[in-house]
């Protein structure tokens, strides 16, 4: 979840399979609920006696997230049989809820796997809020990420359609740097260069740092980003229809988006 503002958490309720946690931020409280769902069926009904339980307690805003390993509607799956008795369950738990489906931006499917030559492709993830959640965030919105890691795409919550445009953005240690081996002389000769407070000395490593970043390496979060675009459009592509050169590409931004995170 991206979010710019102080905000304090504590447990409200966990499960095997989900976890709740109310969030204060300053005069506002509302509940999260992050959900893993078993693949097996018979142990998914344990979610959703708890979804149950939680929404005849909670009174607050309320929105509830992750991986429910099922889907509301035929159109939410390609590939693979569509079970109209499961699907029936679980929008009738979120009706008892009062929880309404916010969507989400970007790729289509959640769940990708090639299963014997047959791809199959879910939207297993996704986010529900109460009318009191979207009340208090009304320009609240999901947008599923591309895959790399794995065989579902991450989903990024974002309560307002602001971005972090400051020119003075928190410094970030890059794990790539150091990968490299002229990295670590780098810091060696800032730290020596600066006057002997912790403070300056962090200065110098981090203006050092930068531009070792921006000569050596091209400036790692442009390139990330440009992969992830790029990757986004691949799938995107690969959504609309399989392809051979379209899913090797796939794997060969996947590898060098990983390289260029390491």
């Amino acid at each position: 979840m991206a979010t710019s503002c102080s905000a304090t958490t504590s447990n409200f309720a966990s499960h095997s399979q989900v976890i709740s946690f109310t969030v204060v931020e300053g005069s506002k409280s509302w509940v999260c609920t992050a959900v893993y769902a078993n693949p097996r069926v018979e142990l998914r009904q344990q979610v959703w006696a708890h979804l149950r339980e939680l929404g005849g307690r909670i009174a607050l805003p309320w929105i509830v997230l992750g991986d429910f390993n099922e889907i509301m509607l035929s159109t939410e799956c390609r590939g693979g049989r569509f079970s109209m008795a499961r699907a029936s369950q679980f929008i009738e738990v979120l009706n008892d809820c009062n929880l309404l489906d916010m969507g989400a931006k970007g790729l289509r499917f959640t769940w990708y796997r090639n299963q014997r030559g047959v791809m199959l492709e879910k939207r297993l993830d996704c986010a529900v809020c109460n009318v009191e959640w979207q009340a208090m965030f009304p320009e609240a919105y999901v947008e599923n990420l591309c895959r790399v890691y794995s065989d579902h795409c991450p989903l990024l919550l974002r309560r307002d359609d602001s971005r972090d445009k400051s020119p003075d953005r928190p410094f970030r240690f890059q794990a790539a740097w150091a990968t490299h081996k002229d990295f670590e002389r780098v810091v060696r000769e800032a730290w020596c260069r600066s006057t002997p407070t912790l403070a300056n000395g962090l200065h110098v490593v981090r203006v050092d740092a930068i531009k070792f970043n921006e000569d050596v390496f091209g400036n790692i979060l442009t390139r990330k980003k440009a992969l992830q675009h790029r990757l986004k459009g691949v799938q995107l592509q690969l959504e609309r229809g399989d392809s051979e050169s379209l899913s090797r590409l796939e794997k060969a931004i996947q590898i060098e988006l990983d390289e260029t995170c390491l």
